[in-house]
């Protein structure tokens, strides 16, 4: 009887490799020049784009003005660029589910 083989899968490391380092540092970078470009944005989305260079993209809307769309790296790099450059929502009453001010 033979040994069983299983199809090669690429292994899982803890390591970014350098591509990926490079890439955090630019993205981390950039926070620093986000700058007054994004007063009036109201709601932020994260858009999965696979296959491109940077896999993740975040579609601000904004009171005035078109969308902008910023490419990341990371899912968690743009999720903290949205909470930064979104205003955060109005506390809620967790109880009747209404606004906090109605209570």
């Amino acid at each position: 009887m033979g040994r069983a083989t299983f199809p090669s899968r690429p292994s899982f490391t803890v390591f970014r490799s350098a591509s990926e380092e490079a890439k955090m540092k630019i993205e981390h970078e950039s926070w620093d020049n986000e700058g007054g470009h994004m007063a009036g944005s109201t709601t932020g989305l994260v858009v999965s784009t696979p296959g491109s260079e940077m896999p993740y993209k975040v579609v601000l809307t904004h009171d005035v003005g078109e969308p902008t769309e910023h490419a990341f790296a990371t899912m968690e790099g743009a999720e903290a660029f949205i909470r930064r450059n979104t205003p955060r929502p109005a506390a809620r009453c967790t109880l009747f589910d209404r606004p906090a001010n109605e209570g």
